[in-house]
């Protein structure tokens, strides 16, 4: 996986989103894997570990810091289906201390953030596609 691609994909509202990602541990992409991530909101700066890792299938993280998301998953996996591909976003949302009371409000931002991406990601593959 090219993290230098990972922002073409996570933005939403045009400005919003990541702006960079980069492994922080040696050797090739895998489980234990760690990932750091500076996104343009609250909290700027995030860690995850890779705790599922299928070359060109199936990626999934889990939020290390900051501590007000720790916990949280991100899965996301490619399918071929009659030809098809078929990408899915699906994150398990933990909030903790003070982000507790915030989490009710943050699930709708959490959901226009990843139907931007899943639009983003069939954009870049259908436009890869016609290349």
């Amino acid at each position: 996986m090219d993290w230098n691609n990972a922002p073409k994909w996570n933005t939403w509202r045009e400005t919003r989103g990541l702006l960079e990602a980069k492994m922080t541990s040696e050797g090739p992409p895998g489980v234990g894997t760690t990932i750091q991530t500076r996104w343009s909101t609250r909290p700027h700066l995030a860690t995850s570990r890779i705790i599922e890792y299928e070359p060109g299938r199936k990626f999934a993280g889990e939020v290390t810091s900051p501590q007000m998301i720790k916990g949280t998953i991100e899965s996301l996996t490619l399918e071929t289906i009659e030809a098809k591909t078929k990408f899915s976003s699906v994150w398990e949302l933990r909030f903790n201390s003070f982000a507790r009371l915030l989490g009710t409000f943050q699930v709708g931002r959490f959901r226009e953030f990843n139907e931007a991406r899943v639009g983003n990601v069939k954009r870049i593959l259908e436009s890869e596609a016609r290349a």
